[in-house]
Parts: structure tokens; sequence; C-alpha cells
């Protein structure tokens, strides 16, 4: 429990603070809203790049390739997930190229997801510095990192396909 307290305790206070923000950026996507086609691609590119990135400069030592093909096949996984997920479940494409999305917690839940597996990985990366090196780790923390940014992909994938079908009066 001390090594436990002693981690948080020693976590920048930048950290939690972009905690925050993802909370707050998530929560603002449980009500429902009207985005312009351009910011329905904001979240996942960020979120994307910010990921492989962490991946491949956390673990470097362990190979690009690798580390790279494990965040491709996540990202692969995440997507595919969104299939039998469906999010988001209630988008109308409006005239003007705008959406109208309904809240959900789920882009809250996908953004802590990512926040923890950085968070959890960066922890374990100072603890075990040795782990930067090994193969296995580098696979399991890319796929999860991947994984997560596939799903934020297809989400807005699926709210892009909603332009195809006519615009509705509203969203349920």
């Amino acid at each position: 429990m001390n090594a436990l307290i002693a981690i948080v305790d020693h976590t920048p206070i930048a950290v939690w603070a972009v905690l925050a923000v993802l909370v707050l950026v998530g929560m603002r996507q449980m009500r429902t809203r009207t985005l312009s086609g351009g910011r329905v691609w904001l979240v996942p590119l960020v979120a994307g790049a910010a990921s492989l990135a962490g991946a491949l400069r956390g673990f470097a030592g362990a190979g690009e390739l690798l580390t790279g093909a494990c965040w491709a096949l996540g990202a692969v996984l995440g997507f595919a997930a969104n299939r039998s997920l469906g999010l988001p479940r209630r988008v109308v494409a409006n005239a003007d190229g705008s959406f109208t999305i309904g809240g959900s917690i789920a882009p809250l839940a996908v953004l802590v997801g990512i926040f923890l597996v950085r968070y959890a990985t960066n922890v374990a990366l100072a603890v075990q510095p040795a782990l930067s090196n090994d193969p296995v780790a580098a696979a399991l923390v890319a796929i999860a990192y991947g994984s997560t940014a596939g799903l934020l992909v297809a989400r807005s994938r699926k709210i892009w396909s909603t332009r195809a079908a006519r615009p509705a009066a509203a969203v349920a």
C-alpha cells in the first residue's frame, strides 16, 4: 500500500491535470451535441497519434517495427470491436454538414482507459526500466494503445457514415 501511495504522491500535477481534461471532454460527450464534420475526427486523431507515439517512445528498445505492428493490430481489433458495440448509437447527419450525436458514457470510458493504460505503462517503466526492451511488454502495451485508438476511429467513421442516410429532424 505504501508503494501505491508513493507512486501517486510522486506523480506530477500535470498528469492529474491531463486526467481532469480527459474527464471533462468525456463528460461533455455524455450530452447530446452538434459537431462540425472536422471536429468529429479531432479526438481520434489526437488520441491515436499520442498513443502511437507513447508506445514507440516507451518501448523503443523492443523495436519500432514490433511495437508499430502491434499498435496497428490493436487498432484493427478496436475498430472491429465497434461492430458489436455500435458506438455511437444515436447520430443524425444535419443538412448543414454537421452531426447531432446523442450523449453516451462510452467516450468517457475510452478516454479514461487511454489515460490508465498510459499511466500504468509509465509507472511500470519507471519502476522497471528494463521493460522498455521487453518485446512481450511492448506488444501488450501497443495492442492496448492501438485498440483504444481503433475504437475512437470506428466511432468517427460511424458518425460520418450517417451522411449517406437522409438527415433526420433530431436525435431521439
